[in-house]
């Protein structure tokens, strides 16, 4: 966020002010509101278009804001007798489109251009040629280095294709530019194109790169070249050190490209990598040392390149991936993941050794018809979790995330029903992709090739649908007849123990469901609160000081709805129980496994801190071990892991060993005797300083010595920063 709220306040509010002055006081001078009004009433024409102002807004249309780089800009026009042939024209704004004309007010909106400063505005009737109103309108510098929100695609199977696809004609930048996208990222293969002695990039190539690049910016849009796998020279041969013959190549490759689009603004990223394939901490190591040659050598390029955005991408975990290159220019480094979620229903369509092809993704999607292909996990909590990672891994911190590739394509040779509803359940999966892409702050890229969503050479749309669902339109509701998703779910913190909901009205709608959690992804199998009928939601008695995350659904007599973007807000007031599990809420993801467990539920019959625990249920008909734990956490290495566990008296707990395996599934424990009755024993693992996080396994495993029936309670997990 940028420094200085109340000058920022200041010149939204100036912004607005002086398009609402007319030609009296905007920067183009001379003719604007009055003369336009003037003729409206002193002719006696009262049909006659009269223009009181012209203010940027929100996307909501109901507050001043002023414009930005790479956010889009939304105007309002307002006045009376205004006709439907109205037009608005603000310098350097691309792609302005009208959505929406009364007689007293008209909304447009448009993509400003990378140059910050006074632009003129300028509404006409395009039934005539005079201009009913001129003035100027502010615009800000850029808070991101793309567009907000991004809807971008990739050139894919192009120029980084070796097997031999063509390259695109000029007309695919401005189809999809029209289309509603307004950043491509170009796989480039430059190893392939390239003397292999010398490195030196092939000049016919070299211009073909450049062609398309000019072809995005002239569209309109930003666009990002990067390293593809190219063969796997870099992204499939980064060991557990330097290679001296790759990190010279990238020196020369990189020269080669800052130096020739050293004049470009910073509408043009560059990317170091695609798909690093890394192993483990070593190999991550090297990666970051690559990245600095990357860094160091396009910085030492010149022109524009001093202050060009790069862009690193994440390899193995991404909790590896914690510590950007040093940069000269500070704040200019961003990181790219790609996201396939699951890939047994987004790219692979076969069945494997470990899976079954998923046809069918999402709740309200599955197909009662053929529920083996149903997924059964991965749907959209996983995205949201992983991208709620990002977040708070980088977009908190000021670091961009592009979310460089994204697909979820039908699967082939289907008919019937099945084909019916695969084709609304991967609508559905890329909508929901960009929209949790959006809800966490980050830039997604959808992967096109030269046929789908468009044709590369004319530019001809081909799955108009697959674009309607990228660039912000709705998917299609599930083929039952249930509602479409909710959209415009806003949570807002409402004091003490409280949180205000407002969203969108569906047609068709009954009622609407809430799902709610406290972690991201987590929400519940079942909702939280049903039989909703209007579209706010006042939800009360939380924690206090807790962040709670939200999913609204539609419902009618045919079924639910998929899921809205998860939204959130925090809670005032000061949590009670602040450790990484408290179990205040729910149950955290933690599970048990084994006969002697029945279940576990959050329960206030005992808790160590705030004013719940997790209740482990016992029904053991004889002695035996079953286990409580939780996947995939991440924890240093070298911390200690504490447990608060609660037994009754009369308990069979002849021992507790807590245990833990890392990503490389190392195990380490530590074994303690029969804890004692009535009070919270306190349990302790070290995690070894060698182990790689995250850790694949954390939990209790738990003896008893005979028979029984009754409950332990485990609470304040934790363990330090």
């Amino acid at each position: 966020m940028m420094n200085g709220k109340q000058l920022l306040v200041l010149s939204a509010l100036l912004g607005s002010l002086v398009a609402g002055c007319g030609g009296g006081g905007g920067a183009s001078g001379g003719t604007g509101a009055d003369t336009a009004g003037n003729n409206g009433g002193g002719t006696g024409q009262s049909a006659s278009p009269s223009i009181a102002a012209v203010n940027s807004t929100n996307s909501s249309f109901n507050a001043p804001a002023t414009a930005r780089m790479n956010q889009r800009a939304y105007y309002q026009v307002t006045g009376s007798n205004l006709p439907s042939t109205l037009a608005l024209a603000v310098a350097d704004c691309a792609s302005m489109s009208t959505l929406s004309i009364s007689s007293t007010e008209a909304r447009f909106q448009c993509m400003p251009s990378n140059t910050e400063g006074t632009k003129s505005i300028t509404v006409k009737n395009t039934a005539g040629d005079a201009a009913l109103y001129s003035s100027s309108i502010t615009v800000l510098a850029a808070t991101s280095p793309l567009p907000v929100p991004t809807y971008g695609f990739n050139l894919g199977n192009s120029l980084e294709a070796i097997w031999g696809y063509s390259y695109p004609g000029p007309a695919v930048y401005t189809s999809a530019a029209q289309a509603g996208f307004n950043a491509v990222r170009i796989p480039c293969a430059w190893d392939s194109n390239a003397d292999k002695t010398t490195h030196k990039i092939n000049a016919a190539y070299m211009a073909k790169v450049k062609e398309a690049v000019d072809g995005s910016i002239a569209a309109g849009m930003h666009v990002l070249i990067n390293v593809h796998w190219d063969g796997g020279w870099f992204d499939s041969h980064i060991g557990s050190s330097v290679d001296a013959a790759i990190n010279e190549k990238i020196k020369s490759y990189w020269t080669q490209i800052a130096t020739e689009f050293a004049g470009y603004d910073n509408r043009l990223l560059f990317a170091a990598a695609n798909e690093p394939d890394i192993h483990s901490l070593a190999e991550m190591k090297t990666l970051l040392a690559y990245y600095q040659t990357f860094v160091n050598t396009v910085r030492a390029a010149g022109g524009k390149n001093a202050n060009r955005w790069l862009v690193l991408q994440g390899g193995g975990d991404t909790s590896w991936f914690t510590t950007l290159p040093s940069d000269t220019t500070p704040g200019r480094l961003m990181v790219e993941y790609h996201n396939y979620t699951p890939s047994l229903f987004t790219i692979i369509h076969d069945d494997q050794s470990w899976g079954k092809a998923i046809w069918f993704w999402g709740a309200a999607y599955h197909y009662a018809g053929n529920p083996s292909r149903n997924a059964t996990a991965w749907e959209e909590g996983a995205i949201d979790s992983g991208f709620q990672q990002l977040k708070e891994q980088y977009v908190d911190k000021g670091i961009p995330v592009l979310v460089g590739e994204f697909q979820a394509a039908g699967t082939p040779n289907l008919t019937g029903n099945d084909k019916l509803w695969n084709t609304a359940s991967t609508l559905y999966w890329n909508k929901y992709l960009v929209d949790a892409a959006h809800a966490h702050g980050l830039s997604p890229f959808y992967w096109s090739t030269p046929d789908a969503p468009f044709k590369y050479d004319t530019g001809a749309i081909t799955n108009p649908e697959v674009v309607a669902v990228l660039t912000g339109g709705v998917a299609p509701p599930p083929p039952n007849g249930a509602p479409y998703a909710v959209t415009g779910l806003v949570a807002t913190a409402a004091g003490a123990g409280q949180v205000n909901l407002t969203w969108n009205a569906v047609a068709g709608a009954t009622g609407y469901s809430l799902y709610r959690t406290t972690q991201s992804g987590n929400e519940p199998a079942t909702p939280s609160v049903t039989g909703i009928t209007g579209t706010s939601y006042n939800d009360t008695g939380l924690n206090d000081g807790t962040t709670y995350y939200y999913q609204v659904i539609a419902v009618n007599a045919s079924g639910p709805s998929g899921f809205s973007p998860e939204a959130y807000a925090a809670t005032s007031g000061v949590n009670p129980d602040p450790t990484k599990f408290s179990f205040e809420t729910d149950t955290q993801h933690w599970s048990a496994s084994g006969a002697l467990i029945s279940g576990v539920a959050t329960s206030t019959a005992q808790h160590y801190a705030g004013k719940q625990s997790l209740a482990v249920s016992f029904k053991g008909t004889a002695a035996g071990q079953s286990s409580l734990d939780l996947s995939d956490v991440v924890v240093p290495a070298g911390a200690t892991v504490t447990f608060r566990v609660w037994v009754p008296v009369g308990h069979q707990v002849t021992s507790i060993e807590v245990y833990l395996q890392d990503y490389n599934w190392a195990w380490a424990s530590n074994w303690h005797g029969s804890p004692t009755a009535g009070t919270w024993n306190t349990l302790t693992v070290k995690v070894p300083a060698g182990a790689t996080p995250p850790l694949k396994r954390l939990g209790l495993k738990i003896s008893t010595g005979a028979a029984w029936t009754g409950t332990l309670y485990v609470d304040s997990i934790d363990w330090p920063p």
